[in-house]
């Protein structure tokens, strides 16, 4: 997806000129800046709240799995009173070689969806978030921030931050079943240590698969093997991949023409053997 984002001196200097309630202040780091901001009031019973990262050309961010190396960002809600539940939502990345190994990012500027949806809709939330990131260039640079944010469902929309959540939750992977593109099966051959992942791509140029496993999974990035009569098949293998007492998912990600999908795939106990 294309952006057109300001410089990070530019976009720094216009927040402190024009701070706005729904936004808090940039916490900077070489390279980049982390920021909180919010939509609006209360709609269809959650706020929209979104972490938004602003990069210096060059420099990346990472995904929910950085691939084969990265610093992922770890986000944490510390305990509040009316919040019932928190959701976090992973616009598609991108893929991003350097030579020496594959890791999976952002660019130039994304916001992190967040959906935050109170226990008592009357009352005001006091939402916060912790988070430990990576920007990387040539050299990584670690970053943590703590911010927060007063929701209200008597609050004004801010149409800035409303329109750049917007943004980035139309890239959110849609649910895979039924669509053009599509992940149509995963598979472990006999005798094989790699998964292949097939998929339907009708016309979409550049397909790209990514994968994310529980945590404490270490895996590669899935490897293009064919690609044909709106067809691809990716190979993984399942060396690295583990699961835990609550989770045991392989979340699929398929990118193509500007759409993405995502498989929720249940993690057979013969593939972390």
């Amino acid at each position: 997806m294309k952006r057109i984002v300001p410089t990070l001196a530019l976009a720094l200097a216009l927040a402190t000129s024009a701070a706005q309630a729904a936004m808090t202040d940039w916490t900077e780091v070489q390279g980049g800046a982390v920021r909180l901001i919010a939509s609006g009031p209360l709609k269809d019973g959650h706020y929209l709240a979104g972490l938004e990262f602003l990069l210096e050309p060059g420099w990346h961010t990472y995904w929910r799995y950085p691939g084969e190396s990265g610093i992922p960002p770890q986000i944490s809600i510390p305990d509040a009173g009316n919040v019932e539940d928190v959701e976090i939502l992973y616009p598609a990345p991108e893929r991003f070689d350097d030579g020496f190994s594959q890791s999976i990012v952002y660019h130039d500027g994304i916001v992190l969806p967040i959906r935050v949806i109170p226990g008592n809709p009357q009352e005001a939330v006091r939402f916060a978030v912790e988070v430990f990131f990576g920007v990387c260039n040539e050299i990584c640079v670690p970053g943590d921030a703590s911010l927060s944010l007063d929701l209200s469902p008597e609050a004004e929309s801010d149409k800035l931050a409303a329109k750049l959540i917007a943004r980035d939750l139309a890239a959110v992977p849609a649910a895979n079943a039924g669509r053009d593109l599509e992940i149509t099966s995963v598979t472990r051959p006999e005798n094989s240590d790699n998964l292949v992942i097939k998929a339907r791509v009708p016309g979409a140029p550049s397909p790209d698969l990514f994968a994310a496993g529980p945590e404490g999974s270490y895996i590669g990035l899935p490897e293009l093997t064919g690609e044909g009569n709106g067809e691809a098949t990716w190979k993984l293998p399942t060396k690295g991949l583990s699961v835990t007492d609550g989770d045991s998912t392989l979340r699929l990600v398929l990118s193509a023409g500007g759409k993405a999908v995502e498989r929720l795939q249940p993690i057979d106990p013969d593939w972390v053997k």
